[in-house]
């Protein structure tokens, strides 16, 4: 999903304006201003994690973003391009490989919390305090399928990786631990979706 900084900003208002409404209509006992509001902070972490995330890996591999992302097409053709012209294209990239994510992890959160018989909703401060377990869970994966990319353990995943291993071509273990960092990140993501919302079912049914 392209990120757009209009059309995100035009969503948050469309939440925020939903949220007075509600809020205005149901006064204390309004619950969407809550569900938006955590909605919102899920995006923003998730953002920020792929910020700073394609921030660090456009300096192990350039390759990785410039062949790899088809940054060739904006960046021009000199090599290794302009690092700030690269980090401004990887933080556009970081933002927008990770904002849905957020998205996913919050509502899946959310989902688990809904009413049901399985036991009373947690209170927002209980999901929150499950946002630094699943950074931490998506961090790990990203690390260790860094190194298996790096150890080329990744290869067989497609005969283009295995061609740069044998060719040496755009510094192969830079290029394949980069994408073993966004692999991870991105498995480390689903398994924080499982965690996340087993964990709140789990809490709940333990009230």
């Amino acid at each position: 999903m392209n990120f757009s900084p209009l059309r995100f900003t035009f969503g948050i208002l469309v939440l925020a304006a939903l949220a007075i409404v509600d809020l205005r209509q149901k006064g204390r006992s309004a619950t969407r201003w809550r569900e938006y509001a955590f909605l919102a902070l899920c995006a923003a972490i998730a953002m920020l994690y792929g910020i700073l995330n394609d921030q660090a890996t456009c300096r192990i591999s350039w390759e990785y973003f410039y062949y790899g992302k088809d940054l060739s097409l904006i960046l021009g053709p000199d090599t290794p391009p302009n690092p700030r012209a690269l980090q401004l294209q990887a933080l556009r990239i970081g933002a927008s490989a990770t904002w849905w994510a957020g998205l996913i992890i919050g509502a899946a959160m959310l989902i688990a919390n809904n009413p049901s018989r399985r036991g009373p909703q947690l209170p927002y401060r209980r999901l929150i305090a499950r946002l630094p377990a699943i950074i931490i869970i998506t961090i790990l994966c990203a690390i260790i399928f860094g190194f298996a990319g790096d150890q080329y353990f990744l290869n067989n995943i497609s005969p283009d990786f295995q061609n740069l291993a044998a060719t040496n071509l755009w510094r192969p273990h830079r290029f394949m631990a980069v994408y073993g960092i966004h692999l991870g990140g991105y498995i480390g993501g689903a398994l924080a979706v499982i965690y996340s919302a087993s964990s709140i079912i789990h809490e709940r049914r333990g009230k």
